[in-house]
């Protein structure tokens, strides 16, 4: 994915579908993309941001490791103890920030796993990336590059709305589109979803779609090139030694009532200890 080629994230909130679009200032994935282990969609948005990136094995999947300024970790995972039990979907994600050298720190910042305090939006990246982006904020970190809309932005609008959905604006400013609200029937809205997604990747965009969202002559792999605390325990155990890389496919599972999206080109763990 080159330098603003947008992202299209498609999202179901509530009983509505919403279609998210995100121009990278930098390429998605690392110049070796088997270095991000398919988490390009995690380690861009951080790298973005100024951050030193690492994908590790943890103790049953990869993480993602950011190291922040302060001395502490950042530290974002799927379910580690036990496994997910689809690895090409995970049903959740963690977010921590970790440090054990002085003054320790171990912070919460996104926990989507059964019973934690962000269990209703399961395995949706773009909740997760709004949650951290959230205490990145706050805690001084750069934001991403401002940039205007570029032309493939437009020719996405275009798209999108041949496709049946709306340009709308959310109360934070940020533009996005979706299907009318009238549209309710779930057949109906999987057709309209179907022909955004094919219409998309036939211009070349690269999109991240729920396969749920899709009528099943439109299912087909989905590009992840684009796309809070559990115990303590979980987070001191050591790496595991790393399994060969392989590509994987990443299905979002989407929230009814995502938190407010950070200011952000936008875009749509337990584990180990930082270093």
């Amino acid at each position: 994915m080159h330098q603003d080629t947008p992202l299209i994230t498609f999202e179901r909130e509530g009983p509505h579908i919403t279609a998210w679009t995100c121009t990278s200032s930098s390429p998605v994935v690392s110049e070796d993309p088997k270095e991000d282990h398919g988490y390009g969609y995690l380690t861009a948005p951080l790298r973005q941001r100024g951050l030193e990136v690492t994908v590790e094995y943890g103790l049953s999947d990869y993480i993602v490791h950011a190291a922040l300024a302060d001395g502490s970790s950042l530290i974002i995972s799927p379910p580690q103890e036990p496994p997910s039990e689809d690895p090409e979907f995970p049903e959740s994600w963690t977010a921590i920030r970790h440090r054990d050298t002085g003054p320790s720190v171990y912070e919460e910042i996104y926990d989507s796993e059964p019973g934690g305090p962000d269990a209703r939006y399961g395995g949706s990246v773009p909740s997760l990336l709004a949650a951290v982006d959230t205490r990145l904020d706050q805690l001084g970190v750069p934001p991403r590059p401002e940039q205007q809309r570029s032309s493939q932005e437009h020719v996405a609008d275009a798209v999108l709305h041949r496709a049946g959905f709306i340009a709308a604006v959310s109360f934070d400013g940020e533009r996005y589109h979706r299907l009318p609200s009238a549209m309710t029937d779930p057949t109906e809205q999987r057709r309209a979803v179907t022909r955004a997604f094919a219409a998309l990747q036939a211009e070349g965009f690269t999109v991240l779609c729920d396969s749920a969202l899709l009528t099943s002559k439109g299912r087909s792999p989905m590009d992840r090139t684009a796309l809070p605390v559990s115990a303590q325990p979980r987070v001191s155990a050591a790496l595991a030694p790393s399994p060969s890389a392989g590509s994987r496919t990443i299905r979002t599972r989407l929230a009814t009532a995502p938190p407010p999206r950070p200011v952000l080109p936008p875009v749509r763990p337990s584990t180990t200890p930082g270093r």
